[in-house]
């Protein structure tokens, strides 16, 4: 490997540090915990490291801090809390203030204010601002610390090229150095020991001491570097990606940065190492490959994409077409997930939405993986509105997931843009970021790969950093503020150029004199300078007129003054020499060139005149074919302009003279028709040959349009068996589509379910960390979810799930596929006290992922542990006195028993004494309540005779307001006796005997219906009976039932149609009724009575089985109100359940379940 020294020095102080830091910047973030470790790294770290320190930890604002007198007892070094814009100096630590943040802008530390209500600021945030300013000049720490701060900025410095360390589970608190270590963004995981030794030797390494001199790291690597040219050839073995075409210093860094991780000091050891291990060609493969994107990360940019130009793009388009859009090197397709989130809010607002295409491609499979699963982290999704978050992303995983109505408008697939074909039809490119990673060589044919891709109005979008000036034929700047352009449509077709390696343009790149073929070597400083002043000056001066062509004959390179030999011809514009030469030249150069060609030899031509105005000059040139590695044969072209010789500068008109002339002339002619004869001659040989292989080459093409005609029927049939194939696929993709709905619905449920679940939860990783939890988790142990996400389990609370039983079960589980059920664990928490937790674990394998988790779930059990213990303790105590109560009471028992037999048969005599008494009151109750209805009822019958007769035979003596009050009386008497009459049966019902027999209901009906029969051929009314079912029950009462139900329909029916009573009864069990009151584990008798009469309002649904309950005057409908509480008796004896539903003027419903046996 080549490495360019400096002159070495006798002195031993380090010269001071230039503006732009060349020495290393060490970024130290800590939290709780933190200062410990810190104390332990300065101990072992030596004081002459050269490298500058910057610690930062989490300070209360409203306390003094002492970091600096703590740490200045641990190093030698000098320790210094921050003042604004401080210089950063090696072998410096400096101190963040206890009310202030910081970041680093141009090798100087800027002081951020912060109030006293706001939290600690960011770690990330000095991160961050390093590594934008110092590149691969910075190492990263994450110490001791809560949370997930420093995980951002240490990422960007990986990005960046720098180094990152984290510390091992020594740290006191893992959160920090674990969120940081499962982003995968860490080299180094270490206790702060190692450290310390790890910085010590990296100090030490060529490639990071660089003495005070201001040459960067990859400066010291040459680009014709042997090795070099080895790694990138290996790597494009590999994986197929050719990154010489890409900017040199970047892959460099990179390259350097992997030699510091293996310890290796030169380039040859590395280039060795990687011929060895394929491993580590990926590893550098995707270190390359800088994913760093972000979501909306230029506002202004995107708010000018959502307001003019989407909008603008949609409205062009005709029904039925869809806007495509590319967005090439996407990383892990935030940029495709923004613009596709804008144009759904963009149609949301417009009543007809246009088919939306998004192509978003990466080199990097891992990244276009993360792309199509597209889930990402609280941090990832900073830039994202809350609205945004909550439309267009749900909660999985322990992040967010952008939902299907975003993913399935971007396809993403890996794809180099340098390589592969292009898509086409495209309305926008949004290319940000990549030209800053590519030579100008690549750069060109990626533009020519966009204008080719898009339409003739399509649209380019750059990012702030970047341009296309060396296209400006292909592109048109359309918004020089966004770095927007649109394609340029006359610029004609343009062929895609093939890229060559790197390598193979080196000859052209160096600055030689073409016409002298020596070897520089290497020599002194000094020497070297005034090699190159002498070789300048040649250059600029006396370098020959030239022209550098192709075998097109077009030119490629102009050198030196060439206005003599080549002019610009009218019309069109061209490089074509032959055009632009003069035409007394044009035709030996169409000659010489072609021969050049041919021979491969120099050509060279002299003696040819050029008259010019009145002069004349004779020229001469050279041809040279270029034996050197590029994209296609190139020729140089060399004229020279010939001294004229005394005689002809000094002609005089005489005779002697101008013979000579003439003879002069007249051998040049001759030497001239010479050549041109042979020329001539050649041409024709060639013409003949050229017709034989014409003729040839005419039968070939005769017989390959035949095999053109057999091919295209084949393509016929292929035809159509792919549009089969495409309609199988097709209806495969709708099922497919269909599965992936459900699966998202089954994902939907599932985390509805779990979020509800009362016992807590954790999903842990294979590598027991935790995935996820729900929220009875958070709830139950009181942690947030950014403490809980991604820390090791027996990290959790301040270590206290680390129980060595509870390790080697959980250990067991993806190795054994192993469970376990119901195991005890008793813990004494911090905030919540002893308690006993009852844990269940199996494991789970998430197939797309190829991901085994582990479900823990845990359960509280800590009061039923309680409460079975008092209960044991009670019911020993109980027990205890029970036996010493049963020895006292077996005592009294036995002097008792005797007393209590005596006692008993004087009851039991008594008892049938009173039993005798009661019998006889009985007979005389029902005596008196025959003889009390008879009587009551007589003076009624009376009083309905003696009115009817007065009514018959005194009506002439009476006033009409006489004959009305004689028949109120008799409606009053007969209202009487009907109610004597219900009271009776009511009676009746309730101290009847109850003999149950199996009867049928529908012989029952059918007599009621024969009580009716006058009445439904009067009304024409209709009774349904649809099924009946057969019955146990009391016969004589149920056909009280019927009878008063079916009487209930007929004088409650519309007047203004005919009544219709629908009678239905079916057995169910009582687990498929579902009602409440009903004995379970019976099977009943399910008894509907519907009718369309007048109806009633629900709200009397139960006070109609009221006694005397009436909804309607006595002079509307008849009745004592006793029916329906007759009927609600009879049920209730038969131990069953009635209820009732209404709506006026359409009907009435009563359902009555009564026990089949």
């Amino acid at each position: 490997m080549t490495v360019k020294k400096s002159k070495s020095t006798t002195t031993v102080t380090r010269p001071p540090a230039a503006s732009g830091s060349t020495f290393p910047v060490v970024a130290i973030g800590a939290s709780a915990g933190g200062l410990e470790a810190m104390m332990e790294l300065l101990t072992y770290l030596p004081s002459d490291t050269g490298m500058a320190f910057i610690y930062v930890q989490h300070l209360s604002p409203d306390h003094k801090s002492m970091l600096t007198e703590i740490l200045s007892k641990k190093t030698k070094m000098k320790v210094q809390e921050i003042d604004d814009m401080d210089k950063i100096e090696p072998d410096n630590i400096f101190v963040i203030p206890y009310n202030k943040g910081i970041e680093v802008t141009d090798g100087h530390i800027k002081l951020i204010p912060r109030s006293e209500s706001s939290t600690a600021i960011s770690i990330d945030t000095l991160f961050s601002s390093l590594a934008h300013s110092q590149k691969e000049r910075v190492i990263g720490i994450v110490l001791s610390g809560s949370a997930s701060d420093g995980t951002l900025g240490i990422k960007e410095i990986k990005h960046r090229g720098g180094l990152t360390f984290a510390q091992d589970d020594t740290a006191k608190f893992t959160s920090m150095p674990h969120s940081a270590i499962a982003a995968g963004v860490v080299d180094f995981i270490l206790s702060p020991k190692q450290i310390a030794l790890e910085l010590a030797r990296l100090s030490k390494h060529p490639f990071v001491r660089t003495n005070g001199t201001k040459k960067s790291n990859e400066n010291l690597i040459e680009n014709s570097d042997p090795d070099l040219k080895t790694i990138l050839n290996q790597l494009l073995k590999i994986t197929g990606v050719d990154f010489s075409v890409y900017k040199m210093n970047t892959i460099k860094r990179r390259i350097i940065r992997r030699m510091l991780l293996y310890k290796i000091t030169t380039l040859k050891q590395y280039a060795k190492l990687l011929t060895q291990k394929n491993e580590e060609t990926d590893i550098l493969y995707q270190d390359l490959l800088i994913n760093v994107t972000s979501f909306f990360r230029d506002t202004d940019t995107h708010k000018f994409l959502k307001e003019d130009l989407l909008p603008k793009l949609l409205k062009r388009k005709k029904t039925g077409e869809s806007l495509r859009i590319w967005v090439p090197a996407c990383a892990t397709g935030e940029e495709a997930y923004s613009i596709a989130m804008m144009l759904l809010e963009i149609q949301g607002s417009q009543p007809n939405n246009t088919p939306v295409q998004i192509f978003a491609t990466d080199l990097s499979g891992f990244a276009i993986n993360k792309a199509r699963i597209g889930i990402y982290s609280k941090q990832e999704l900073e830039a994202v509105s809350p609205k945004r978050i909550q439309r267009f992303f749900t909660k999985a995983d322990g992040g967010f997931r952008v939902n299907k109505a975003v993913r399935d408008m971007c396809v993403f697939a890996q794809h180099n843009i340098l390589s592969d074909p292009p898509f086409s039809r495209l309305d926008f490119i949004s290319c940000c970021n990549l030209f800053i990673y590519l030579d100008s060589t690549a750069q060109k044919k990626v533009v020519n790969t966009f204008h080719y891709a898009l339409n003739n109005d399509g649209f380019l979008m750059l990012g702030n950093s970047e341009n296309i000036s060396q296209s400006a034929h292909l592109f048109a700047s359309f918004n020089k503020k966004f770095k927007i352009f649109s394609r340029v449509n006359n610029s004609g077709s343009q062929r895609l150029p093939e890229l060559s390696p790197r390598f193979g343009q080196q000859i052209v790149a160096e600055k030689s004199n073409l016409l002298a073929s020596r070897n520089v070597k290497n020599s002194p400083g000094n020497q070297l300078g005034l090699d190159s002043a002498i070789d300048a000056v040649l250059v600029s001066e006396f370098m020959p007129a030239s022209v550098v062509i192709n075998h097109q004959l077009e030119i490629v390179q102009f050198r030196g003054k060439t206005d003599l030999f080549l002019t610009l011809p009218k019309g069109k514009a061209t490089f074509n020499i032959l055009k632009m030469a003069r035409p007394e030249i044009a035709f030996e150069l169409r000659s010489s060139i072609s021969k050049a060609i041919k021979t491969k030899h120099r050509i060279r031509k002299t003696g040819i005149e050029l008259k010019i105005d009145s002069a004349v000059k004779v020229i001469s040139f050279e041809i040279v074919p270029l034996t050197i590695e590029w994209n296609e044969p190139l020729l140089l072209i060399l004229f020279t302009e010939q001294e004229q010789t005394d005689v002809d500068s000094r002609r005089v008109n005489s005779d002697e003279h101008n013979s000579d002339a003439r003879e002069r002339r007249i051998k040049r002619l001759e030497q001239e028709l010479a050549e041109a004869h042979a020329d001539a001659l050649a041409i024709a040989q060639e013409h003949e040959a050229f017709t034989e292989e014409f003729q040839s080459a005419i039968e070939e093409v005769v017989s390959s349009n035949e095999e053109l005609q057999t091919v295209n029927e084949e393509l016929e049939t292929s035809k159509e068996e792919i549009e089969s194939a495409n309609e199988e696929l097709t209806t495969t993709n709708q099922e497919l589509q269909t599965r992936n709905d459900l699966l998202t619905e089954s994902y939907e449920y599932s985390d509805a379910i779990v979020s509800t679940m009362h016992e807590p939860m954790l999903v842990l990783g294979k590598d027991l960390r935790v995935k996820s939890a729900n929220k009875a988790f958070y709830k139950k142990f009181g942690v947030a979810e950014e403490q809980t996400e991604g820390v090791l389990l027996y990290d959790l609370g301040n270590k206290q799930w680390n129980i060595p039983a509870l390790r080697e079960l959980l250990e067991d589980i993806i190795p054994k596929n192993s469970h376990f059920y119901n195991y005890e664990v008793k813990h004494t928490f911090l905030n919540l006290g002893e308690k006993i937790m009852s844990l269940n674990a199996s494991r789970v394998i998430q197939k797309a992922h190829r991901e085994q988790l582990i479900l823990l779930v845990i359960a509280d059990i800590t009061e039923v542990r309680h409460l079975i213990l008092e209960k044991e303790l009670k019911e020993k105590s109980l027990l205890k006195k029970e036996i010493k109560e049963r020895k006292t009471e077996k005592l009294k028992l036995e002097k008792a028993v005797d007393e209590r037999t005596r006692e008993l048969k004087e009851a039991n005599q008594s008892l049938e004494n009173k039993n005798k008494e009661l019998l006889n009151m009985n007979k005389e109750l029902e005596a008196f309540t025959y003889v009390s209805s008879h009587d009551m009822q007589e003076p009624l019958r009376k009083l309905q005779t003696f009115a009817g007769i007065i009514l018959d035979k005194e009506s002439q003596n009476l006033s009409d307001s006489g004959k009305d009050y004689f028949r109120f009386m008799q409606q009053s008497a007969e209202r009487m006796q009907q109610l004597i009459q219900d009271l009776l049966a009511f009676s009746r019902v309730s101290a009847a005997e109850r003999k149950f027999e199996n009867s049928d209901l529908g012989k029952i009906i059918d007599e009621v219906k024969k009580e009716f029969k006058e009445e439904i051929a009067e009304k024409q009314a209709v009774i349904e009976v649809k099924e009946s079912c057969g019955v146990h029950i009391i016969p004589f009462q149920f056909r009280q039932l019927m009878h008063n139900l079916i009487g209930n329909s007929l004088k409650f029916s519309n007047p203004k149609k005919p009544p219709i009573i629908k009678i239905s009864s079916r057995k169910f069990k009582h687990e498929k009724l579902d009602i409440e009151g009903l004995l379970p584990q019976k099977e009943y008798c399910h008894i509907t009575i519907a009718d369309n009469g007048i109806g009633f309002e629900n709200e009397f649904s139960t006070k109609i089985f009221d006694v005397f309950q009436k909804l309607h005057s006595k002079d509307e409908y008849k009745g004592s109100g006793i029916g329906l509480a007759i009927v609600k008796k009879i049920v209730d004896n038969h131990k069953g359940l009635i209820t009732a539903t209404g709506e006026l003027n359409k009907g009435a419903t009563f359902n009555i379940y009564i026990p089949t046996s």
